[in-house]
């Protein structure tokens, strides 16, 4: 009588049965059964919902049958973490095999002397209710996946995930595919055409992602290219990367494109600061903002707008490479597209630490912005030394002409006033303003509340509007204009 009245047991089931979706998927067996031990009234509400008990490991074979009971007959999802251990634990899969008609999701993992035989000996027929699909073969060396997977047949795939793992594609029936990951496979394993081919039969794909899978030549007629009208992001990991098979898809407008590479010790080509403005990439015109973010070891180059977003990692460094090389290269490497319409640019530094590697020589900085003649906002984050500062304050010369002219606001994020160069701002202001580039705002932004705020607005004199904000939570690095 007491548990009746209790307020807990005046939930109503239908707000009860909400518990398990915030429940975390790693812990969600364990908890799931924690619920059906509270009490009676629980038990029966958590029991009665057959979305609950989907999951299946295949690690106890109890509990597996358990499983399957509950979930009546909604489709099941089927994760072996490591097929070597679900099958040394006795006959848990065994029960699965008759529902494989009944899975929606599959994830197989393992090393693939074990993996091969159990997907050939039982994932060989249709599986219709089918959407997500992730094989992962733990070798150093990719492995082939029988053909007559699935009976080549995955009509209601959305998801696709392949890792180290080799496969005849085209498959058929892939139209409802619209994520399609390939990870591991050695470049001299795979051929171009074989992408070109899948990408074909998949017309509807949306996220593409290929990690360190794609060929180093092509096989393919120059002439081809293959349409992906839905593409919303494509993201290619190489060393290094290269355009080749840029060459042959046209992507579409308002598409994100990432492109990662590295270079492989001394003997490696620089390629031509890639990827190349290609006609067929559309997504590369009209520019607006670029962030550029460099450290000692890797940086990063984000191009954004209305058109679309392209995002380049890289160390832009070789062995034997000259300090500044790398960060110099990295520079210069925006010029290669139209730079004329970027109206925001950032600068930021992905480290605090002063090393020498990552500094921006003034030379790299002035040939970078030269050409950015339509600029009117520059911000500078986390930068020791300011070279940018130092270029935009013009030189003696009056016939010269003002860089950046169109300038109207600078914005600086500085972790430590000490290392802030007050005079430097100050010269390039006072020229500007001389010359008729008259800023119109200096914002800056600091963690330090000691800041030398006398001298930081003695640049009134020279801007219309300063600004000085204490802020001990600097912004991201990877900061575009909203």
């Amino acid at each position: 009588m007491k548990n009746t009245f209790a307020l807990i047991n005046k939930t109503p089931p239908e707000i009860l049965s909400l518990v398990p979706t915030y429940l975390k998927d790693s812990y969600m067996d364990e908890t799931l059964i924690t619920l059906t031990h509270v009490c009676r009234s629980w038990r029966a509400v958590f029991i009665l919902h057959p979305s609950f008990w989907v999951r299946l490991d295949c690690m106890n074979t109890d509990k597996t049958r358990v499983y399957i009971e509950r979930s009546k007959t909604l489709p099941l999802e089927l994760r072996l973490g490591r097929v070597n251990d679900a099958f040394r634990r006795g006959g848990a899969f065994l029960l699965v095999v008759p529902h494989i008609p009944r899975l929606r999701s599959l994830s197989v993992s393992g090393d693939p002397g074990r993996v091969l035989p159990v997907l050939v000996e039982h994932f060989s027929s249709p599986a219709p209710l089918l959407d997500y699909l992730k094989i992962n073969f733990e070798c150093d060396q990719a492995q082939a996946l029988p053909g007559e997977l699935f009976n080549r047949d995955l009509s209601n795939l959305r998801v696709f995930c392949l890792v180290g793992v080799i496969t005849p594609l085209p498959w058929r029936g892939l139209l409802n595919l619209t994520t399609f990951i390939l990870c591991r496979v050695p470049a001299e394993r795979i051929l171009l055409t074989q992408l070109l081919d899948f990408f074909e039969s998949a017309s509807h794909l949306r996220h593409i992602y290929l990690h360190d899978s794609i060929p180093n030549f092509s096989n393919a007629l120059p002439e081809r290219v293959v349409f992906l009208s839905h593409l919303q992001d494509l993201s290619i990991t190489a060393q290094p990367t290269h355009s080749i098979l840029l060459n042959h898809l046209s992507i579409p407008a308002k598409t994100s494109l990432r492109l990662e590479f590295t270079f492989s010790g001394k003997e490696s080509p620089i390629p031509s600061y890639l990827p190349k403005p290609l006609d067929n990439l559309n997504n590369l015109s009209g520019i607006t903002a670029v962030n550029l973010c460099f450290g000692s070891e890797r940086r990063f180059m984000r191009l954004n707008g209305p058109s679309g977003d392209l995002y380049i990692l890289g160390n832009w460094t070789r062995g034997g490479d000259p300090l500044h090389a790398g960060t110099n290269r990295f520079m210069q490497s925006l010029l290669q597209f139209d730079v004329s319409g970027i109206r925001w640019l950032s600068i930021t530094r992905s480290s605090y630490q002063s090393r020498s590697s990552d500094q921006i020589e003034t030379w790299s900085a002035y040939k970078t912005l030269r050409p950015i003649t339509g600029l009117r906002t520059l911000m500078l984050a986390h930068c020791r030394n300011l070279p940018f500062i130092q270029t935009l304050n013009p030189n003696k010369n009056p016939a010269e002409v003002v860089l950046c002219p169109k300038l109207e606001e600078i914005i600086l994020y500085i972790k430590h006033f000490d290392q802030f160069q007050i005079d430097e701002l100050l010269k390039m202001a006072e020229g500007r303003a001389s010359r008729g580039a008259k800023l119109t705002a200096i914002t800056i932004v600091s963690t330090d509340a000691l800041a030398p705020t006398k001298e930081v607005f003695q640049l009134r004199k020279h801007v219309l509007r300063v600004e000085y904000k204490f802020d001990d939570a600097l912004p991201e690095w990877d900061a575009l204009p909203s």
